[in-house]
C-alpha cells in the first residue's frame, strides 16, 4: 500500500490480477490465518477470481466509489510499514485523495494461491506489478482475507507484504566495473607490470591476469575474480598470486571515479596480510591504485608507491578495448 510512497499517485494496494510473470512466492512476515487451509477448486474459486479481476478494472478506471464496493463495511487496509486504513468510508476517500492526482499508472497482478477457512472465508495471497509509460515498474506482494455475504465475495482485510529482492543479473551488477575491461600496462624504471581483464561467460564475473618482469625476467604473476557476492550484498574479488599466497577485497564504490577495496589475505608463509586499496580513474586511458593502512604478520608495514597504468594501444587492425583495466596490488604488497 505505501501511503507515505504512492498515495498522493493512487498507487496503493494490490488493485490487480492479470500479471503475466509470476513473482515467486514469499512467506509473508504476518500471516492473516494459520497455514492449515487447504486450496479452493471449483465454483468458488472462480468467483473470488471474478471479483478480483472486477476490483482490476475499478483501479484502473480510477473510480474510486467503485473500488469500494468491493469492501466491507468494516473493510481495514494494512501497509507494509504498518500503517491501517479502517472502514469503507475511509478506503473511499483514500482511494479518491490518490486517484485525484495525475497518474500513468495502470496495475496488474498474480493471485498465488486461493485457501479456504471456511465455507465463507477465503484467503488469497499474490503479487502485483504497478507500470507506466517510461517509468520503472514497482512490484509488491499482497495477503487478502475476503468473505462471502449475499453470496457475493468482498475483501474483509488487505495487508501489503515486503516485495521480493529484484533477481538483478550478474552483468547488471557488475556493469559499473566494465571499464576495466581491456590490457593495461605500467613502465616504472626496469620494472614492467602487465594486466588483462576479461569478461567470464554470460559477464557473470571478470577475470584479471598481472605479470611483472623485473628486466627480462617474470617475477611474480597473479589471477583475480571478481563477481557480486549475493550473501554480502557487494562486489568481491579474490586473488591468487604465484608465490603460493591469496586474498580477497570487498569493493565500495567512493565516487564515479573512485573505488576503496578493502583487503585481507595470507602469504605462503601462513602470514596473515590486509590493506586498504584505493583504484582511481584519472582519464579515458589512465587508471592509478594504491596500497595504504597495510599490515603483514602483525607488523604495520610502509604504504607502496602508486602505480598508474595505461591502457594499451589494440594491435594494428584490432579492435579497440571495452574499457581501461588496472591492477590491484595483493594484499600486503
Amino acid at each position: 500500500m505505501r501511503l507515505g510512497t504512492f498515495a498522493g499517485l493512487g498507487l496503493t494496494l494490490f488493485g490487480g490480477f492479470v500479471f503475466a510473470q509470476t513473482v515467486p512466492a514469499q512467506t509473508p512476515s504476518t500471516k492473516v490465518v494459520a497455514p492449515t487451509t487447504t486450496p479452493l477448486a471449483g465454483p468458488a474459486d472462480a468467483a473470488i477470481k471474478e471479483r478480483l479481476a472486477g476490483i482490476v478494472k475499478a483501479y484502473n478506471a480510477r473510480n474510486a466509489a467503485g473500488l469500494s464496493d468491493f469492501f466491507t463495511d468494516d473493510a481495514t487496509l494494512v501497509d507494509v510499514d504498518g500503517s491501517v486504513v479502517q472502514g469503507k468510508k475511509a478506503i473511499t476517500a483514500h482511494y479518491a485523495t490518490g486517484f485525484a492526482q495525475p497518474s500513468n499508472y495502470s496495475v496488474e497482478s498474480t493471485v498465488d494461491s486461493i485457501r479456504s477457512i471456511t465455507a465463507d472465508v477465503a484467503q488469497v495471497e499474490g503479487a502485483t506489478k504497478l507500470t507506466a509509460p517510461n517509468e520503472p515498474s514497482i512490484l509488491s506482494r499482497f495477503v487478502s482475507l475476503v468473505v462471502k455475504k449475499d453470496n457475493i465475495w468482498k475483501v474483509v482485510e488487505i495487508r501489503d507484504l515486503p516485495s521480493p529482492e529484484a533477481d538483478v543479473a550478474p552483468a547488471d551488477r557488475l556493469k559499473e566495473l566494465e571499464w576495466m575491461v581491456g590490457d593495461w600496462v605500467d613502465q616504472n624504471s626496469d620494472m614492467k607490470i602487465h594486466s588483462t581483464i576479461r569478461w567470464g561467460e554470460n559477464k557473470a564475473y571478470l577475470t584479471r591476469s598481472t605479470s611483472v618482469h623485473v628486466g627480462e625476467v617474470k617475477s611474480h604473476s597473479s589471477l583475480m575474480i571478481v563477481g557480486w557476492d549475493p550473501q554480502v550484498g557487494q562486489i568481491r574479488s579474490w586473488l591468487f598470486d604465484s608465490d603460493g599466497g591469496r586474498g580477497e577485497a570487498t569493493w565500495t564504490r567512493a565516487s564515479d571515479k573512485q573505488w576503496i577495496l578493502r583487503a585481507e589475505g595470507i602469504l605462503r608463509s601462513g602470514a596473515p596480510t590486509s590493506a586498504t586499496q584505493v583504484v582511481t580513474l584519472v582519464g579515458k586511458d589512465s587508471v592509478k591504485t594504491s596500497s595504504v593502512d597495510r599490515v603483514i604478520g602483525g607488523e604495520i608495514t610502509p604504504d607502496t608507491d602508486e602505480v598508474i597504468m595505461v591502457r594499451k594501444a589494440p594491435p594494428v587492425g584490432g579492435a579497440t578495448p571495452a574499457g581501461a583495466a588496472t591492477t590491484v596490488n595483493p594484499p600486503g604488497r
